[in-house]
Formats: C-alpha cells, sequence, structure tokens
C-alpha cells in the first residue's frame, strides 16, 4: 500500500499523511516542525498560537486617510478633498455631524478622526459644509525647507575675499627637535660600535687562557690517541 503524502499548511514540505497533526484552533494540517502544545497539552499550529500571544491591535477607520495624506506630503503641502472623495478612501461613509457640524473637523487629539490628520503633520486649514470640501494643511512644510537649503549665501564682499587672500609672512622653521634627538642618538650608537671589540675573522681561533698557562707560545700539545 502506498502511502499517501500531503503538504504541510505552513511550511509546505511534503510528508506522509500520517507524520501531519491537525491544528486544534484553526483544523488544519501541519508538520511537527510547525506545531506546539498549548496550556491544555493540544497542539497548535505556530501561526495561531503568535495570534494568541499578539494579538493584532484594531485599525482605525481613519488609517487609510492617514496614509493617503502622508503619501501625498510628498508632493505638496495643501489639499482640498470632497467629502465624497474621502469616503471613497475610508470604503465607509462619514457619520452625520461631519455634515452638519464644523467643529467635528476640529484639530483636537482628543478625537479619533482628527488623530488620522495630526498624528501624520497634517492639520484642517478650512471647511466648507455647504460645498461639502475640506481643505489640509502640513504643519511644517518640508517643501520650503528644501528651497531654503537651495537657496545661495550672500556674496562675499572684496575686502573679504582680499583679507582671505592674503598670506601671512611664514617664520624660518629651525631644525625639528626631534629630528636633531634622533641624530644624537644615532651618533652615539656609531661610537658605541667603534669602542666595542671587533670579532675576529678568519678561522683562527685564539688560545685560551688555560692553554697559555700550560704551554709556551712556540709549542703545540701533543694529541694523545
Amino acid at each position: 500500500m502506498v502511502p499517501v503524502h500531503e503538504d504541510c499548511s505552513l511550511c509546505g514540505v511534503t510528508v506522509p499523511y500520517y507524520a501531519l497533526s491537525r491544528c486544534n484552533r484553526c483544523k488544519k494540517l501541519f508538520c511537527r516542525n510547525c506545531l506546539v502544545n498549548d496550556e491544555e497539552g493540544k497542539p497548535t499550529c505556530l501561526r495561531c498560537a503568535k495570534r494568541r500571544l499578539m494579538p493584532a491591535a484594531p485599525r482605525s477607520k481613519y488609517a487609510p486617510l492617514s496614509q493617503f495624506l502622508v503619501r501625498r506630503a510628498q508632493y505638496t503641502d495643501f489639499v482640498t478633498l470632497s467629502f465624497r472623495f474621502i469616503e471613497e478612501i475610508l470604503g465607509d461613509k462619514l457619520p452625520d455631524s461631519a455634515y452638519s457640524s464644523e467643529r467635528w473637523w476640529s484639530n483636537r487629539l482628543s478625537h479619533s478622526a482628527s488623530e488620522s490628520w495630526l498624528t501624520v503633520g497634517w492639520m484642517i486649514e478650512n471647511v466648507n459644509l455647504a460645498e461639502k470640501r475640506v481643505s489640509f494643511k502640513k504643519k511644517v512644510s518640508t517643501l520650503r525647507r528644501t528651497q531654503k537649503k537651495r537657496q545661495r549665501r550672500k556674496p562675499l564682499s572684496p575686502a573679504f575675499k582680499a583679507l582671505a587672500l592674503k598670506r601671512k609672512p611664514k617664520k624660518p622653521l629651525g631644525p625639528s627637535k626631534t629630528k636633531i634627538a634622533k641624530t644624537l642618538a644615532r651618533y652615539k650608537n656609531i661610537g658605541r660600535q667603534k669602542a666595542m671589540p671587533q670579532p675576529i675573522k678568519g678561522k683562527f681561533k685564539p688560545k685560551s687562557a688555560y692553554e697559555k698557562k700550560l704551554y709556551k707560545p712556540t709549542e703545540k700539545p701533543k694529541q694523545t690517541a
């Protein structure tokens, strides 16, 4: 009988069917490397265990508006949007108070809608309930910063240029103290080397003090077999 092979739902490795286990939560098949035991000792896949340990934070309804303003900040500092276009960005309708009250569009952090544009560096400039339009403006203009960086500095005056080009008279430099000290040290080393006895060159070997006492300079000791 040929064993049936299945793929792990997480890592995709192909193993025999009997080597797979079913997750207690999502009810899918996983290999042993992708399973852990929960508090009750039941097998749980790594994906479900991660969701249980680190649940995803609830996303704000106005988060798509924040993303839209962040992208527009790269090109402009002022945006005018209609209420209908904002609803298309959100994928949901605005509350009735947004159509009837200008206070709903105020710049206060205690409101979930206003946090969507204040936290990304935008603020409400003008609201027109009759035309159902709202204007956003950046708090700090990034385009103006770049323009200021590109501005050239003031031209230098001729007096400053003449002062900068004026050369100071160079003082005659004497010999370096470090070089003098090195030269003297080398000179002393040369004198010490000359005072030391020079090694005898050639194959001549001088007699030791013991040989000088036993034999005369003209005689040579006899070699014994």
